[in-house]
């Protein structure tokens, strides 16, 4: 009888533990599904500890509020806003940049195709005591403008909790996010410029 409830226990053990493993394939694939269905998203975060932002996505649309200045993309045509000259720039735009300064809807919505990620995340509790996935992503192209890509989603709606990047030439930067929430689409218009600025 004790044989019994001892296998009995370590079955239950091992289904409820093999039940919550999950790969970073799964969970990137699964936040990447979040995004697609949302209407838009709109994030808050904090870059390198000093300077504030807000990104709206939309499909392949975005803006991009950071310090002085401001991006728009309406998926076809990029333009940047510098507060410092008052003056709008129209710069080219890659569709498939990974780079998230450079088009943070690629990023976002490409973890799963533009980077190499072995094995299970690291689960782990972060300062606030809420548990994460943290998942360490290395670029498949020698091209990308970084050498690995860290991301921390909350294991309760995998939301993305903080995101720490290292380029080629060695200096890390750490993004917070604050706030990352579905939104209601917003009209086209909100992606072009606002030349009357």
């Amino acid at each position: 009888m004790k044989n019994q409830a001892l296998i009995t226990g370590i079955l239950l053990l091992t289904t409820t533990l093999t039940a919550g493993a999950q790969t970073t394939d799964d969970l990137l694939g699964d936040f990447a599904q979040k995004i697609a269905k949302a209407p838009a998203v709109e994030i808050e975060f904090l870059w390198n500890e000093t300077v504030p932002g807000t990104m709206v996505l939309q499909g392949g649309m975005f803006t991009l509020k950071m310090d002085e200045f401001y991006i728009c993309c309406d998926g076809e045509k990029k333009w940047y806003y510098n507060q410092g000259i008052d003056q709008w720039e129209e710069m080219p735009h890659d569709k498939n940049s990974p780079d998230i300064l450079e088009n943070p809807s690629a990023f976002f919505s490409r973890l799963n195709q533009d980077y190499y990620h072995a094995g299970n995340p690291l689960r782990k509790e972060s300062t606030t005591g809420n548990l994460v996935w943290e998942l360490t992503l290395v670029p498949n192209s020698i091209e990308s403008p970084f050498t690995y890509v860290i991301i921390a989603l909350a294991a309760d709606g995998l939301k993305p909790l903080y995101i720490r990047y290292a380029l080629a030439d060695g200096t890390q930067y750490p993004v917070e996010i604050s706030s990352f929430k579905t939104v209601p689409a917003r009209p086209a218009g909100y992606f072009l410029p606002d030349f009357s600025r």
